[in-house]
């Protein structure tokens, strides 16, 4: 059954089309990927999709009912609420229920009406479908799982940041469940742990979900199918995005055979006209001839030429020393809170180190501190013979010179450089055209972070400390960086949560880990393979303890006679009792479906909420005997 239908549609502003005559289906459970260069129209569908905008022709139907989540719905930093209540807020609903049940009790209590009892059992039934008992722990896993700490969850919206409040916003998402999900880049504000937390509970999600991102390990794992917007046309194809790659090379290359098959019937045609056009005996053929090469022309096949690709070179940087920093015995330390001590570490000129960890463990705080930005609170930091640092994080746009233009600022860090590199350059980064002259202070704090990026790589140094550099870079932008930085001769210290960016930079980590900083001695591909693990345990719901669990012996793996005694025993017990459940469920089904009991107020409203109980009772029952037969069918 088609969550979704696209039926011939098509978007214009003014003389300038998206996309036209497009055809698309969402189905249950499906995973899609929406790609397409900045400008060519995603942001635009999605808010066809949510009905914020219309279409020009076409239309867009939805299944009845369907529930959509989107990402872009924003917290407000200013709400007294606290980061549990505004997260189990859902999207509204839950309070309104919330007060509907409340209104309608205080009625029943002072009146008796039939028309009001029916309301007050579908208000029951919604009631129930929101988990209420269980929606407080479920928050609280989810927001676990986004990276904040249980200190967090009583906080006001008002002491978190802007990244922090996203992380919040996906965590309202998430619990809210919706049919269908839509998430514009959910990694951008995500360390490595939250966003493989993410990539987890999103495989087992039992909706359908359509995803922007330009993370391109996180859709490989995640996506079954791609949607392309590309030259006015929205193309569906089958399998991640890996698969969607092969496959767009294919229909090219056919693409090409088939327009080179057209051209050359075309020639042939044009050159029998000109051969014959002017003989009376002929005229009939060409005239013939003419009228299949107008058919022709009009379905031309067209292929858009390849993107102009720009390469990006480092400017030369004289050779810094052998050792290009010292840490001896340093440490960081602020009051109330000590984020390492006692590191010993000598960077060595040409490394490439990776430092990992989660938010919040002191990763930037450490790049600021071998950048000379913030000083340490112990030890010893130094640096080598003749190294030229190169410093980017996102503060760092703030720096730049508001009173001039995007390409004042390129041609100031790059004098010697030809205009036209200068604008090739800018147009990786994504200003193009007029773009380039616009003023720094109208930009946005994205806007501005590309224009420090890429003002810092138009000038010479032999060691780059880079702090998440791809957050606000496409995937063209990025793989000029990445190409970039892979020619790179000088030092790099880099932190990223884009594991296709990193995987092929770091030849050495340094974790973070909140209270220490520790060299690893397993290269990335490791890494992310252990923190996959550890996101994977931290998705598992926890199990219901009950009062003959037996405990978990630290020297034993095998159970003992005992524990399996015992396992046995209450999984007959848990036997007995669902059947009594679901007995009692059963008996109350017909009692509130024969209607009697609607003259009597009280004693249907103790039974909606006996109902309740029963069903959340059962739920627990049959998870627990879940568990315990998995256990026994393992010895």
């Amino acid at each position: 059954m088609s969550m979704l239908e696209i039926r011939r549609l098509g978007k214009h502003y003014g003389p300038k089309t998206l996309f036209e005559d497009v055809d698309l289906n969402l189905g249950e459970r499906q995973r899609v990927a929406l790609l397409g260069s900045n400008g060519a129209g995603k942001s635009t569908l999605i808010r066809m999709i949510l009905g914020q905008e219309q279409p020009d022709q076409g239309e867009i139907r939805l299944r009845k009912h369907l529930r959509i989540g989107h990402l872009a719905q924003e917290l407000h930093p200013s709400s007294n609420r606290s980061l549990r209540d505004e997260v189990m807020r859902l999207d509204g609903r839950r309070e309104e229920i919330l007060l509907a049940k409340k209104d309608c009790e205080e009625q029943m209590a002072l009146r008796q009406d039939e028309s009001l009892l029916k309301e007050y059992a579908r208000i029951l039934e919604e009631y129930d479908r929101l988990d209420e008992y269980r929606l407080p722990a479920r928050a609280e896993r989810i927001l676990e799982g986004m990276g904040f700490k249980s200190t967090d969850f009583d906080r006001p919206l008002s002491e978190f940041s802007g990244g922090w409040l996203m992380r919040a916003a996906l965590a309202r998402i998430l619990l809210l469940g919706p049919d269908l999900l839509i998430l514009d880049e959910p990694t951008n504000h995500l360390d490595l742990e939250s966003l493989l937390w993410l990539e987890e509970f999103l495989q087992d999600y039992p909706g359908c979900i359509l995803l922007v991102s330009h993370d391109r390990a996180f859709l490989n794992r995640l996506v079954e199918s791609v949607w392309e917007i590309d030259h006015q046309k929205i193309r569906a194809y089958t399998g991640n995005l890996d698969d969607f790659l092969v496959q767009k090379e294919e229909r090219l290359r056919m693409l090409e055979a088939q327009k080179a098959g057209q051209d050359a019937r075309i020639a042939e045609l044009r050159s029998f006209v000109e051969r014959f056009g002017a003989k009376a005996t002929k005229a009939r053929q060409a005239q013939s001839r003419m009228k299949q090469i107008e058919k022709l022309e009009a379905n031309r096949i067209e292929i858009a030429g390849p993107e102009r690709e720009v390469g990006f070179g480092f400017p030369p940087c004289s050779q810094s020393g052998r050792e290009v920093m010292f840490l001896k015995e340093s440490g960081i330390e602020f009051p109330g809170r000590k984020l390492f001590s006692g590191l010993d570490w000598i960077i060595q000129r040409g490394s490439r180190t990776a430092i990992v960890g989660a938010n919040g463990a002191g990763k930037t705080t450490l790049l600021r501190a071998l950048a000379g930005k913030l000083p340490i609170t112990s030890g010893s930091l130094r640096l080598g013979h003749g190294v030229q640092v190169g410093f980017y994080s996102q503060l760092q746009a703030e720096t730049l010179d508001f009173r001039k233009t995007i390409l004042e600022e390129l041609e100031d860090a790059a004098p010697q450089l030809e205009l036209s590199r200068i604008r090739g350059i800018a147009g990786a980064f994504l200003f193009t055209g007029d773009d380039i002259q616009k003023p720094i202070r109208v930009l946005s704090g994205g806007e501005k972070a590309r224009v420090a990026l890429a003002r810092l790589l138009l000038t010479p140094h032999n060691f780059l400390i880079l702090d998440e550099p791809t957050n606000h870079l496409d995937a063209t932008s990025r793989e000029v960086l990445l190409d970039a930085l892979l020619d790179y001769e000088g030092t790099l210290c880099v932190v990223s949560h884009d594991r296709e960016f990193v995987g092929p930079l770091a030849d050495r980590l340094l974790e973070m880990t909140g209270s220490e900083a520790i060299p690893l001695v397993m290269n990335y591909e490791e890494y992310v393979k252990k923190k996959t693990s550890e996101a994977r345990e931290r998705v598992k719901p926890p199990s219901t303890p009950t009062k003959s669990e037996p405990k978990k012996e630290a020297k034993s793996s095998k159970p003992s006679n005992n524990q399996i005694i015992a396992w046995k025993k209450e999984i007959v017990e848990r036997e007995r009792r669902i059947e009594t459940l679901e007995a009692r469920l059963n008996e109350i089904n017909d009692l509130l479906a024969n209607g009697e009991l609607h003259s009597d107020p009280s004693a249907l409203r103790g039974l909606i909420e006996e109902q309740t109980r029963a069903q959340t009772e059962l739920d627990e029952c049959l998870l627990r005997w879940e568990e315990l037969g998995t256990l026994l069918s393992g010895l």
